[in-house]
């Protein structure tokens, strides 16, 4: 099957493919997202370290981390989805997050 270059028809410049496009922009989008995540992270253990005993907060503190770990564990298996599983079983070749 012949792809289409999506450059002729459209101004992308040198991106020639629809997976080109998006391998483009899905790394960048994972590097936003584990930054937010590491900075929600970091968030829940300095106000952990700040409720100094007081429980309200230490419970407030433990979920921000849960939530944290809860979206770490998220990105990791969305980049085994997106970087594994189409590219074996799709064989779709344009689409890597990691070349």
């Amino acid at each position: 099957m012949k792809g289409v270059d999506i450059s002729q028809f459209f101004g992308f410049g040198d991106i020639t493919s629809l997976g080109e496009g998006t391998s483009r922009l899905v790394a960048p989008i994972f590097s936003i997202a584990m930054a937010l995540v590491l900075i929600y992270f970091l968030l829940g253990a300095f106000k952990y370290l700040r409720a100094g005993g007081n429980k309200e907060e230490v419970e407030g503190a433990r979920l921000m981390i849960e939530h944290a770990l809860f979206g770490f564990i998220l990105l990791m298996f969305s980049f085994l989805v997106l970087q594994f599983l189409l590219y074996r079983l799709f064989g779709i070749t344009d689409f890597q997050i990691f070349k």
